[in-house]
């Protein structure tokens, strides 16, 4: 919050905490499970158009709330993530 000015999303807060930036700026992931639960999001939230298809079939941009939700599933209260 501090370097941003607004509290980090849900997928900013788990790549923070599953990933760090080595000296050349490239990402190490803490384990490939995280890494692709992350690209999903990224998918999610920033989908390619095909080029085969008309504008109708594209899946719709997702908020990073409902990335994060659609990747790890509904919170439950009172269990441990």
């Amino acid at each position: 919050m501090e370097r941003e000015g607004r509290h980090p999303t849900r997928p900013e807060m788990f790549q923070m905490t599953q990933a760090r930036t080595a000296p050349d700026d490239s990402v190490m992931w803490s384990n490939e499970q995280s890494r692709q639960m992350m690209d999903q999001m990224t998918q999610l939230m920033n989908p390619t158009p095909s080029e085969d298809s008309d504008a109708t079939a594209n899946p719709p941009v997702l908020t990073p709330e409902e990335a994060f939700r659609q990747v790890f599933g509904r919170d439950r209260p009172g269990r441990i993530r």
